[in-house]
Parts: C-alpha cells; sequence; structure tokens
C-alpha cells in the first residue's frame, strides 16, 4: 500500500453493497473495487439521482510488481453527498466496447442521505 491509497480512505465511509448506508449532508464515502484491465473489463457506474450525491474523484492503484501480465488494479470512487435523500449507486463490470446483455459482475448502493 501506498501513502496516497491510505490518505484517500482516512476519514470517509466505505460503503457496503449488502444493505442501506446511512451518511449525513457533506461527507465523504467511498466504494473501493477491483478490476483487471488486461481483460478489457472494467466497472461503469450510474447515480440515480445525482442531486442528492457527485462523484469527487476516481482513482487507480497498481499494486502488482513490474510485468505482471493480467494483473488487477484497485480503484476507489469518492463521492460526496449533496443533500438529504436517498440515492442508488450502480456498477456493472463489462468490456466498454462490446457490451453484453449482462455485465460479468455488478453491485448496487443504496445511500440514504440524512
Amino acid at each position: 500500500m501506498n501513502k496516497e491509497y491510505e490518505n484517500l480512505k482516512l476519514n470517509t465511509i466505505v460503503l457496503s453493497h449488502n444493505f442501506i448506508n446511512v451518511i449525513t449532508v457533506h461527507e465523504h464515502m467511498l466504494i473501493e473495487l477491483a478490476e483487471s484491465p488486461s481483460t478489457g473489463y472494467r466497472w461503469h457506474h450510474t447515480i440515480s439521482d445525482p442531486s442528492t450525491l457527485t462523484l469527487e474523484e476516481k482513482q487507480t492503484f497498481n499494486f502488482n510488481k513490474l510485468n505482471i501480465v493480467g494483473g488487477s488494479q484497485q480503484i476507489i470512487w469518492r463521492f460526496k453527498c449533496l443533500k438529504c435523500g436517498e440515492c442508488k449507486i450502480h456498477f456493472d463490470y463489462y468490456k466498454s466496447w462490446k457490451r453484453e446483455s449482462f455485465p460479468l459482475d455488478e453491485y448496487t448502493y443504496i445511500v440514504k442521505v440524512e
């Protein structure tokens, strides 16, 4: 792990796709997923109500040793809550040039902002 990776996660709530995440207005939260860019698969997200929360930044971290083919990367999306309400962040894992009818993987995060 590196310092930039650890700092990004400080004072930030990590969201879970297993239950409703209750967050206060103006708080920061993050979602962290692994992807394997050499396969062409990437995570693509949609926000059901962009007026409730917004993406502040997306960062990619590669902790693989040099010259590792097929290694994965950690992707962190950092969001900020803008107003009270409920919102869903949906992630699909597919090749951007060839979106299949069914993604290889998917997650939905429910956020309730109070």
